[in-house]
């Protein structure tokens, strides 16, 4: 009798270590923030020589900026306190028309907490280097997306458009996830953008996207009920055994 409530004394001992092993399992979350961004010339006109656009340049690129451009600027950075990761692989792209380019970013955190900052640049540039003036007209339309994993995790993607000196053209948009929300997408659009582009001129339609992303994950504790059931299984051996002993 005496070596079976051993065993049982053993085998709660057992299970309730083997619990608290398991009570630092962590409740893993994630993040995923993306902008779309397409370009498009709706009309080009010599004002002096119809017909001829010899004169005219067209730069578009993107860039993410991940160091200052100039001492104290702002820049792309990621803190992670904890264990977890980002991924933000969005090489350059340089062409000489209008294009479409998707900048993303992502990110996993087993526990800790992770905030995450990226900064990109766009741009579709028209450079005058003739003797001739120009009428265009072009548009900027974009995709917004922001997605987390929990409630306590935020995300938030915002576009600033504007041409060459924010006079003539500017806007702005954003997306955010909310509480009741962890998935959300935003499409929008620029509308027409006209000017002409004076002889040595240089003009365009540019964007700075921001992606700011902060996760939590902390451990899992065991319910209170798993406890309580263990606690009580304890003590229930350990009457019987006292029980036994007194009777002995």
């Amino acid at each position: 009798m005496q070596s079976s409530i051993n065993s049982r004394v053993a085998l709660a001992i057992l299970a309730g270590s083997s619990l608290a092993a398991a009570e630092p399992a962590a409740a893993a979350t994630s993040f995923n923030s993306s902008a779309g961004l397409s370009y498009s010339i709706e009309s080009i006109a010599n004002l002096t020589n119809p017909g001829d656009l010899s004169g005219l340049e067209i730069v578009g690129y993107f860039r993410q900026i991940d160091a200052p451009a100039y001492p104290g600027d702002e820049y792309s950075q990621v803190q992670i306190n904890g264990t977890g990761s980002v991924a933000a692989n969005n090489p350059d792209l340089a062409t000489g028309s209008a294009f479409s380019y998707t900048f993303a970013a992502s990110g996993t955190l087993a526990n800790g907490t992770l905030d995450a900052h990226h900064l990109a640049w766009y741009g579709l540039e028209f450079r005058n280097n003739g003797s001739d003036s120009y009428a265009i007209s072009l548009r900027l339309d974009y995709l917004l997306s922001a997605a987390v994993g929990a409630e306590t995790d935020s995300s938030s993607v915002t576009i600033d458009f504007f041409n060459g000196d924010g006079l003539l053209w500017q806007g702005y948009d954003r997306v955010d996830t909310a509480f009741n929300d962890l998935d959300v997408v935003l499409a929008g659009s620029s509308g027409p953008f006209g000017f002409e582009l004076a002889a040595g001129q240089v003009d365009g339609l540019y964007a700075d996207v921001r992606m700011d992303n902060h996760l939590e994950a902390s451990p899992v504790p065991l319910p209170a009920a798993v406890w309580s059931f263990l606690a009580g299984v304890i003590g229930m051996l350990g009457l019987k055994k006292r029980r036994h002993e007194q009777s002995a």
